[in-house]
């Protein structure tokens, strides 16, 4: 489909009004800003296990992704359940280990994984939260279905390239941030202080 045929859906009209506006030299000039930005806050990443260990500078599309309140809030509860289900199968592997007994999970998966705490069986955790940070990577699936390629508990850096987003995104683009009423991270950031 050629662009001059392109349909922009009802949830991306105001971010499409907001950049129309500023017009191609002005968001040319405001990606550049952006750059200038991650580049000088020194926002690098690493991909872990690749000998060089080379810090690599992070990129980022000054086009968000836009996705329904509606569609996200299906997300959203499927990744609530998911990460229930990921914290119930840790406490269970630290605990009872009735997963393990029944054959639902082969035994050789979990007890030859580097990263089985061996030592903690039997430990007690507060409140029983295992799963404290979760990051999903997404993909759509051509018939058009979201699928979790990736899950990440061990350390929150996603959480700070989010942050660093959004920072940066926000200030190159303050008008369409107020346009689209952008989801704000602070609950988020504060629940996870608490």
């Amino acid at each position: 489909m050629s662009i001059s045929r392109a349909v922009t859906r009802p949830h991306g009209a105001a971010l499409i009004r907001s950049l129309e506006k500023l017009g191609r030299t002005e968001l040319t000039s405001r990606w550049e800003g952006a750059k200038r930005a991650i580049r000088d806050n020194g926002v690098t990443f690493n991909i872990y296990g690749d000998p060089a260990g080379v810090d690599r500078p992070w990129t980022l599309d000054m086009m968000p992704l836009l996705i329904s309140a509606d569609e996200w809030s299906r997300i959203e509860g499927a990744l609530l359940q998911r990460s229930h289900l990921l914290n119930v199968i840790l406490a269970d592997l630290y605990g009872a280990q009735r997963l393990l007994h029944e054959g639902l999970l082969p035994p050789s998966l979990v007890l030859a994984n580097p990263w089985f705490l061996r030592p903690c069986h039997g430990v007690r955790v507060p409140n029983d939260v295992y799963v404290h940070l979760l990051a999903v990577d997404l993909a759509r699936s051509p018939d058009g279905q979201w699928r979790i390629v990736a899950d990440r508990a061990q350390a929150p850096s996603g959480a700070g390239y989010a942050l660093e987003n959004r920072i940066v995104l926000s200030r190159s683009l303050p008008e369409a941030f107020r346009d689209c009423n952008v989801q704000t991270l602070g609950a988020f950031f504060r629940a996870h202080r608490d």
